[in-house]
């Protein structure tokens, strides 16, 4: 008989609610809400990876995510030398001015800018006049400050323009270089910098957290040549090391972590094991040192593991029970573990679920869906195009698939290998900036309503529910009416 039979039925994301538990406080608004996360001393702006797929993270989307204040994690099965080129590149990015910004007119209503807004992923939008005079700054912060009617127009709202006494940051000086803006930056608070001419026309702007330095991550196996790896990665300026192995509850990843934290060469840059899904799984992680452990089995969306060798385990069982593992170890070590969950978190409404307990939510299938991503894009007809206007599919496949063949990941030979994921397209969302600010306020919306300035505080608070079948129709989607068609 097998040594234990759970009979409780494990649960993912979309059955839980959080409940409005707790007081939001007038300092719990939206525009003061803080996603950051602190993961073994690498502090991510956002709670937010992209997975370590060949579909998914490449330098486009290492590059993107990164200047979000998300972290991309670089595939193992990157050759070393373009896996570590790819680290360098995006650490040593420039920033850039943006020559042709988005621009808002003064004639123009805040509900056009905020569809403006919404349309490109930006918070901030300059307010020109019909000769592009620069007039004042749109915030969406101070808009939801001020609270004026969307059918006023955007210099009600704007923060105004005035030479010498004026909070918006600016250059007289069109051929600033970036070494100069950076300066500038390092001397004073201001987010942004507005470049003008003599006759205060607007020429070009610069932005504070393009020059702030992109999280990169680069996923190794437990093979040989594993050292080799870390160490060009290391060389190249990488942030966290990552075990990609589909089962961590093994050997050779306790005797990997043990290696990795006692080579003076790799200290300073933490390492992150996995992935597990029970509590023995993840203390023996943490016990072999392990300064960030990795969740999740055959959730994902191109994983088929559960259904060719029956292992797996839904997100919420795994998350609880991982999460039970590291009090126990908290509690006998005094030494707080950072948890990633990885996999099947599709949605800013799955982030939400996930990160009442998880520190980090690593997604593929979310992130292969946007103009970043590594995979081909397709057009209607699915013939291959490079042309952004015409794409309508990206390509996608997991690292089990028969495209991908990723032994190592999957403790497999040729030999012995059968897949355990799939290959083929995901409806193409357009450039990553836009859809993902959305989503990150929609998580902000959340902590609020959970009562949370930040995600520790949310992890304290929040409150989950389990719901029905009948209910989840009810307090999850729609019913009884009939959509209109945009």
């Amino acid at each position: 008989m097998a040594k234990n039979i759970i009979w409780t039925p494990a649960t993912t994301f979309s059955e839980f609610s959080l409940l409005p538990d707790s007081l939001t406080t007038e300092g719990c608004t939206i525009d003061k809400i803080i996603l950051e996360t602190n993961l073994a001393g690498i502090k991510a702006k956002i709670p937010l990876f992209s997975a370590a797929m060949m579909s998914v993270t490449g330098y486009e989307m290492v590059l993107s995510l990164g200047r979000r204040g998300g972290v991309g994690v670089l595939p193992n099965k990157l050759p070393v030398e373009e896996q570590a080129g790819i680290v360098k590149k995006a650490k040593s990015c420039e920033m850039e001015f943006v020559e042709d910004p988005i621009i808002a007119y003064d004639s123009e209503t805040i509900r056009a800018v905020v569809e403006k807004l919404e349309q490109h992923g930006h918070s901030t939008i300059p307010v020109v006049d019909k000769y592009r005079k620069f007039l004042g700054m749109f915030t969406q912060e101070r808009y939801w400050n001020m609270g004026k009617g969307l059918d006023e127009l955007v210099t009600s709202v704007m923060i105004p323009f005035n030479k010498g006494t004026s909070q918006i940051g600016y250059s007289e000086n069109p051929n600033l270089t970036v070494g100069e803006v950076k300066k500038i930056f390092r001397d004073n608070d201001k987010k942004y910098l507005v470049v003008i001419d003599s006759l205060g026309r607007l020429v070009k702007l610069a932005f504070k957290q393009d020059i702030e330095d992109i999280k990169v991550g680069a996923a190794i196996s437990t093979h040989k040549g594993w050292q080799d790896r870390v160490a060009a990665n290391i060389e190249a300026g990488v942030n966290l090391i990552v075990i990609d192995t589909s089962d961590g509850y093994n050997e050779f990843a306790g005797n990997l972590i043990r290696d990795y934290k006692s080579n003076s060469a790799f200290e300073g840059v933490p390492i992150c094991g996995g992935n597990v899904v029970t509590y023995d799984g993840a203390m023996y992680l943490m016990e072999a040192g392990a300064d960030i452990v990795k969740l999740g089995m055959s959730s994902g969306s191109i994983c088929t593991t559960k259904r060719e060798k029956a292992v797996g385990r839904a997100p919420m069982a795994a998350l609880v029970d991982c999460d039970n593992a590291r009090k126990a170890f908290l509690k006998k070590t005094g030494r707080y573990v950072p948890l990633v969950w990885d996999g099947g978190a599709a949605s800013a409404a799955d982030f939400i679920i996930a990160l009442t307990i998880a520190d980090a939510v690593m997604a593929g299938g979310y992130f292969n869906h946007f103009y970043e991503a590594a995979g081909e894009k397709y057009d209607a007809k699915g013939k291959q195009t490079q042309d952004e206007t015409k794409m309508a599919f990206v390509a996608t496949w997991g690292e089990g698939s028969e495209r991908a063949r990723n032994y190592e990941r999957y403790s497999q030979s040729r030999r012995t290998f059968f897949t355990e994921g799939e290959e083929g397209r995901t409806e193409y969302w357009g450039r990553l900036k836009p859809i993902l600010e959305k989503d990150l306020n929609k998580i902000k919306a959340a902590l609020s309503n959970a009562g949370s300035r930040n995600l520790d505080e949310f992890r304290e608070k929040a409150v989950i529910e389990l719901m029905s079948p009948a209910s989840q129709g009810i307090v999850g989607d729609i019913h009884n009416m009939q959509l209109y068609k945009h």
